[in-house]
């Protein structure tokens, strides 16, 4: 009977394991690696879009400062020197991501930051939650629109039409560079029009103006400015003068302030980050370039020095 009792209370358990087996949902996670773009925090991409905007800032100036001898070009052949690949890491972190140079970068590692990318999550994350997150989408919409117009000057074009659609345009084409300026300038006017209400940066970091809308309009009005020099708009560009509405003060200037923090995280400049090292000075600079201002003061001290 014993033997007949304990069989009957083992099957029972059995069966009682199973059936919790098949009705217990036991997947109650999902993997890291399989987040959807809108679990992610608005505020940190809002700081990958800084952070990748300032980046390409600090490379197109390399690039282009060596073209006009500002820095040092190593070498005399243009093509050899500035290859197909030259932008290869700006033209990534516009659309996708690449590594940032501003900021903290890891030891032995790197943070990958982007612009286009993470202003479509944003938007995605803006459609589905009741939070009000315009001040974010402005923002990327100006550092995506500068870059664009930045893209055309120095290349002729750039993907616009089919940008940020892998899975129905995986190679997507180059527009003309008329068609990627006009687009550059809608997204200036939808940030524009985003910021009228001064809207609330909901805990965002604004690396460069620290959440005051007004000096966004007039960076705004001073991207326009230069790209309607470029375009010859002549008309556009008096009228955004006559406004007065830009910048034309230091006070003003679209520049990300860096600190003074050696340790990790480092936030100093990265050229000074290079120049000030145990093995001394690294990029080159120019002694002319930095005679000159010294030179130019004592010419005209002569020149005002009666004869």
């Amino acid at each position: 009977m014993k033997n007949i009792f304990r069989t009957f209370v083992l099957i029972f358990a059995t069966g009682a394991m199973v059936t919790s087996c098949e009705t217990t949902e036991l997947d109650l996670t999902v993997s890291p690696n399989e987040l959807s773009p809108t679990q992610s925090d608005p505020n940190l991409l809002l700081n990958s879009i800084q952070l990748a905007y300032a980046s390409n800032q600090y490379f197109l100036s390399e690039d282009l400062g060596e073209l006009t001898r500002i820095e040092y070009f190593n070498g005399r052949d243009y093509f050899n020197t500035l290859p197909g690949s030259a932008l290869n890491f700006v033209w990534a972190r516009v659309y996708s991501s690449q590594f940032t140079v501003v900021g903290d970068i890891p030891t032995g590692g790197s943070r990958d930051v982007g612009i286009l990318t993470n202003l479509q999550s944003i938007e995605a994350i803006n459609t589905e939650s009741d939070t009000d997150y315009s001040f974010h989408l402005a923002l990327g919409k100006i550092m995506y629109a500068h870059s664009l117009f930045q893209l055309v000057d120095v290349v002729g074009g750039a993907a616009f039409s089919q940008a940020g659609n892998p899975t129905e345009f995986p190679a997507p084409v180059l527009d003309s560079g008329e068609d990627v300026y006009a687009g550059a300038f809608g997204l200036l006017a939808e940030a524009e029009a985003l910021l009228a209400s001064d809207p609330d940066p909901v805990g965002a970091t604004d690396m460069f103006y620290d959440g005051d809308t007004e000096k966004w309009i007039k960076a705004i009005n001073s991207i326009r400015l230069r790209s309607y020099k470029n375009t010859g708009n002549k008309a556009a560009f008096d009228a955004i003068v006559a406004g007065g509405n830009y910048i034309m003060d230091a006070g003003d200037d679209l520049q990300i302030g860096y600190g003074i923090s050696e340790l990790q995280p480092s936030d100093r400049h990265p050229m000074y980050e290079d120049s000030y090292t145990p093995t001394g000075v690294g990029p080159y600079r120019s002694n002319w370039l930095m005679d000159r201002p010294f030179r130019d003061l004592y010419l005209n001290h002569l020149r005002i020095m009666p004869d």
